[in-house]
């Protein structure tokens, strides 16, 4: 199965999952780590494999289902079901109400750590989707790590009402940093431990979240921006993304760009460690962005590792068993 081949696939689903959550906002009985209503995200149409795949059959007439059996196997599926909690939940941040959601092992033994996934895109665009958490997510939860993460305000406003208006680092921000209080009426999650993990401008919100907070003791950006501007440059398209979500952007340019670009304000980072994994060839972000960010972290003397994917696009697409070895690896060893 080529790579292209599993792109598509995993947009199709993706592409299916969200027409599908339209109009149904998260709600579940007690439980929930804010609250408020929660869901199991292995509901509806993905209680069972068979049911995910013939509702994707049955809504996408060119659905591949050699390529998804491929992408996602059936004893993957059952193994992550069996093996893991993940429930979809929302919390109030500013008055404004957030999607979250959180994959733990089933009855751990001892607390875990907590690990903060940051996702990219903006809005509703980069929206964690089912099939998305059981990537990367799915894999740190059954590596032992409570693993949570926001949707950011913005991205449910099809749903909920007062869902608020990304700023692509600013106000939203704090429905990454917030997710600790969340995370604390998690039984099993030990907030005193925590990991920063985001792809994309995830990296940038974890970036900025992590000079927030206390105790974390790892960061991890994939393929993600360090210098806005250097990055408008080199995308020039992205300015129509940061116009419409920064606020007052063509008023306050520079300094917009400028307080969303850790390479600005490395000495207010944490004392934690940095992973920095980027694919040569992504035509996303530029990989200079982390090679760039590595050599700065190497002058002030924060401990970081870069690693670059030779070929590898965007999603390391490629690479994407190895650097998820790579990521857990590097929790692993600052966290355990």
């Amino acid at each position: 199965m080529s790579s292209k081949l599993l792109f598509l696939l995993c947009c199709l689903i993706s592409g299916w999952v969200q027409a599908t959550t339209k109009g149904s906002p998260t709600g579940s009985p007690t439980g929930s780590p804010t609250g408020s209503p929660m869901k199991d995200c292995f509901r509806g149409p993905f209680s069972s494999y068979e049911t995910w795949k013939n509702a994707l059959a049955s809504k996408k007439p060119n659905f591949n289902e050699k390529a998804f059996n491929w992408a996602f196997p059936e004893e993957k599926y059952n193994h992550i079901k069996q093996s893991l909690d993940c429930f979809d939940f929302t919390y109030e941040v500013d008055g404004v109400t957030v999607e979250g959601y959180y994959l733990a092992p089933k009855e751990p033994k001892a607390r875990l750590p907590l690990v903060i996934y940051n996702r990219g895109g903006n809005a509703q665009f980069g929206y964690v989707m089912f099939a998305k958490k059981l990537l990367l997510q799915a894999e740190l939860a059954q590596a032992g790590y409570v693993v949570i993460g926001s949707q950011y305000r913005g991205a449910s406003a099809r749903f909920i009402p007062n869902n608020g208006a990304d700023e692509f680092g600013g106000a939203d921000v704090k429905n990454v940093t917030t997710l600790v209080e969340v995370a604390a009426n998690i039984p099993m999650a030990d907030t005193s431990n925590i990991a920063l993990v985001g792809w994309s401008r995830g990296a940038m919100q974890s970036y900025l979240a992590a000079r927030e907070l206390d105790n974390v003791q790892a960061i991890v950006g994939i393929a993600g921006v360090a210098d806005l501007e250097k990055e408008l440059n080199w995308r020039p398209m992205m300015e129509k993304v940061y116009r419409g979500r920064i606020p007052d952007y063509d008023n306050n340019k520079s300094a917009a760009l400028a307080a969303r670009s850790v390479i600005n304000w490395l000495n207010e980072l944490p004392d934690a460690p940095v992973l920095l994994l980027h694919g040569s060839e992504d035509k996303r972000v530029n990989p200079e962005q982390s090679r760039s960010l590595a050599a700065a972290l190497d002058q002030v003397e924060h401990k970081n590792k870069l690693v670059i994917y030779e070929g590898d696009n965007h999603g390391l697409i490629k690479n994407r068993q190895t650097m998820q070895q790579e990521v857990i690896a590097w929790l692993d060893e600052y966290m355990k």
